[in-house]
């Protein structure tokens, strides 16, 4: 697919345009670019106090699925990938995602974001959370074949040493329409 490029002939603008339209040949042209923007993008989201967007992405060593949490509320962390399955001592959630359909996972999820323990006021546990701000997940995936739907589903939560813990996600249903393979 290429860009149409109309010029009109004369002067400065003629030859800005004609740069322009030179230099982005090269970034539509279909012969051996690789492509590098994301197979799909979600709209985003807000639920349970976290604003979330999922996205796929291509690399070099293949399909990523990346999602970006985010509390909306000052003080609040996302809990962490490693609190175990049924919290601590029954409190939190851990943050999970997985794919259906045209995804499957090819390895753990991670995250870069750095981890913090939390100790919520009142309660004598220690949570591991991340830090404040947000926190990009990261799946690898591998593509199956026969559909270019794929689910991503996200479990979740924050919580807060002060004010309490947010309403937690659980399995929220993410659909992403991936380009046609090939």
């Amino acid at each position: 697919m290429g860009i149409a490029a109309r010029l009109r002939a004369g002067g400065a603008n003629a030859s800005v345009a004609l740069t322009l339209a030179t230099a982005t040949l090269p970034l539509t042209s279909c012969a051996g670019v690789a492509n590098t923007g994301p197979e799909a993008v979600a709209a985003p989201f807000s639920d349970g106090g976290v604003a979330v967007s999922v996205r796929v992405q291509s690399r070099d060593d293949g399909l990523r699925v990346l999602a970006d949490l985010r509390p909306e509320r000052a003080g609040f962390h996302v809990y962490s990938l490693a609190l175990p399955d049924g919290g601590v001592d029954g409190i939190g959630i851990p943050t999970r995602i997985r794919t259906e359909g045209a995804l499957r996972p090819a390895g753990p999820a991670t995250t870069d974001a750095r981890e913090r323990v939390l100790r919520p006021e009142g309660l004598d546990v220690r949570l591991p959370v991340y830090q404040n701000g947000r926190v990009t997940l990261e799946l690898p995936v591998r593509r199956v074949e026969g559909t270019d739907r794929a689910s991503v589903f996200l479990t979740y939560g924050a919580c807060s040493e002060r004010e309490g813990c947010l309403p937690p996600v659980r399995d929220r249903a993410v659909t992403l329409q991936l380009r046609p393979a090939g």
